[in-house]
C-alpha cells in the first residue's frame, strides 16, 4: 500500500484502526456517507487496509477526515485512538501521542488442508445480515399499499394505505384540500422482473370525506375515494420502537419514477420521539414513503434528505430523514375518532 503527498503518520494509524473496526466493505459505507463523502469517488477494496487508505486518502483530500473520525465515534466512543486522532485533526498535528498502529495481516489468504467449521461460516459485519426467505414474500405484499402520487401541475410523490381507506403521505406534497382533490393516486406504477411496465391502478382522493395535516410534523391524512384498500390492501401502523443502528428499508418511488426499494446501507444514525435520521437512499419522489425496519413494520414516514441537523444539537449531518411513526399514529387515531373532521 503505497500512500501519496500529503499523507502522514496520523492517517496511517488511522488507516490501521478503522480497518481493524470496519475489515467489510459494507460496513464502511455508512460511515463514508455519515462523513459526507462521495461513495463515486471512492474506489471501494475487500482488502481493509487499501479500502479504508482510499477513504481517508479521499478525505484528505476533500478536508472531511475530522468528519470521518466523529462519523466512526459514534459507534465507538470510547476508542483511544480514534479519541486522540479527533484531537490530533482538530488541532493540525500529523501525529498522535504515544500511539502506534496496530499491525494487521491485510494479504490474500490461501486456503490448505481440510475445512475447519469453526472458522467457515462467520456473520462477517458487526450485525448480522440474515433474514428469513418470507422477508421478501411480506416486502412484495406491503408494496402493493404504496402509490406514487401525481399532481396536474407534475409535481411527484409517494405515500401509502392504512387501515380505514386513508392515505398517508407528507404535508409538503398534499399541503391542502385543494391539492388533494385534484392528486391521483398511481398503484402498481412499477416493472415486471423482466422490465415490462405494468398497468398503474388508479384512484382518486376525497378530502370532503376526510383530511388532516400537519406542517411542523410534516404528514398528510386524506380519505380515498372507492375501496382502495380492498383492492390494493393496507399497512397497518402500529406503536414501534425504533433505535439506532437499526436497520431500515423504505418502499419509494424516486424522481416519481417506477417504484422501488432501498436495501443497502439501511443503518439509522439517530431517533427520537419525533425524528428518525438513516442511511438508507432516497431521491426527490422519495418523500411520503413508508420506512419499514425488517420485521416489515412502518417505523417512520419519509420526508426530506441531505446535510440536516441532528436533533438537539448544532451538528450538521449528510442523512434521510422521516416523521417517526408514532407521531403520525396520534394524528391517525384522532382522525379516525373523528372520522377525518376538522
Amino acid at each position: 500500500m503505497s500512500f501519496n503527498a500529503g499523507w502522514n503518520e496520523k492517517l496511517t494509524t488511522l488507516t490501521y484502526v478503522l480497518a481493524e473496526l470496519y475489515p467489510v466493505r459494507e460496513d464502511a459505507i455508512p460511515v463514508i456517507k455519515q462523513a459526507g463523502l462521495r461513495l463515486i469517488s471512492i474506489s471501494l477494496s475487500n482488502k481493509a487496509l487499501t479500502n479504508w487508505h482510499n477513504i481517508i486518502d479521499e478525505a484528505r483530500k476533500t478536508h472531511r477526515v475530522l468528519e470521518l473520525i466523529r462519523a466512526a465515534r459514534e459507534e465507538y466512543p470510547d476508542d483511544a485512538v480514534l479519541r486522540e486522532a479527533e484531537i490530533a485533526e482538530a488541532e493540525g498535528r500529523s501525529t498522535l501521542t504515544n500511539l502506534s498502529p496496530p499491525q494487521l495481516n491485510d494479504k490474500d489468504l490461501t486456503w490448505k488442508g481440510e475445512p475447519d467449521t469453526n472458522v467457515l461460516e462467520k456473520v462477517l459485519g458487526r450485525q448480522s445480515t440474515l433474514l428469513p426467505i418470507s422477508f421478501l414474500e411480506s416486502g412484495l405484499q406491503r408494496a402493493r399499499s404504496v402509490a406514487r402520487v401525481a399532481r396536474p401541475t407534475g409535481e411527484r410523490g409517494s405515500g401509502f394505505l392504512t387501515t380505514g381507506n386513508v392515505f398517508v403521505t407528507n404535508h409538503h406534497i398534499l399541503k391542502n384540500e385543494s391539492q388533494a382533490s385534484e392528486a391521483t393516486l398511481q398503484f402498481n406504477y412499477q416493472q415486471t422482473a423482466t422490465g415490462l411496465d405494468l398497468e398503474p391502478v388508479n384512484f382518486s382522493l376525497d378530502p370532503e370525506n376526510g383530511f388532516a395535516t400537519s406542517k411542523p410534523d410534516d404528514w398528510t391524512l386524506v380519505r380515498v375515494k372507492g375501496e382502495a384498500t380492498s383492492t390494493m390492501g393496507a399497512i397497518e401502523i402500529e406503536p414501534i420502537d425504533i433505535r439506532k443502528d437499526d436497520r431500515v428499508n423504505i418502499i419509494q418511488h424516486p424522481m416519481g419514477g417506477p417504484k422501488q426499494i432501498a436495501l443497502y446501507h439501511n443503518v439509522v444514525a439517530y431517533a427520537d420521539a419525533t425524528r428518525v435520521q438513516y442511511l438508507t437512499d432516497t431521491l426527490p419522489g422519495s418523500s411520503g414513503s413508508p420506512v419499514f425496519n425488517n420485521n416489515w413494520q412502518v417505523v417512520a414516514l419519509h420526508h426530506s434528505g441531505g446535510w440536516i441537523l441532528e436533533p438537539g444539537t448544532k451538528r450538521s449531518v449528510y442523512r434521510n430523514e422521516g416523521i417517526n411513526i408514532n407521531v403520525v399514529l396520534q394524528a391517525l387515531n384522532q382522525f379516525v375518532a373523528t372520522k377525518g373532521t376538522k
